[in-house]
């Protein structure tokens, strides 16, 4: 007889088990779904500086080179000297 009690008491522990922890996963999913969002336009925007960035340099090389300011070399080692210490 007590065994059953038991048994009966152990299923009912697990369903209150379950719920807490499909409430934990949902609470966690939710603050995932958030910093995931957040993460990706950090990332976005830093991608947009950057690429930005080359555009210019690219633009300013093709300037002073069309006004014979540098010649083709001296602006293409200067913008693999920019971006290089870019990184």
């Amino acid at each position: 007889m007590i065994g059953n009690i038991r048994t009966v008491q152990a299923f009912v522990g697990e369903e209150k088990a379950v719920k807490s922890y499909k409430i934990g996963l949902l609470t966690s999913y939710e603050h995932g779904k958030k910093g995931g969002l957040v993460k990706g336009l950090g990332q976005g925007a830093m991608y947009c500086v950057l690429f930005a960035s080359w555009i210019l340099l690219v633009w300013f090389t093709s300037i002073t080179v069309h006004k014979k300011i540098a010649n083709g070399a001296e602006s293409f080692t200067t913008m693999l000297n920019v971006v290089i210490a870019g990184m």
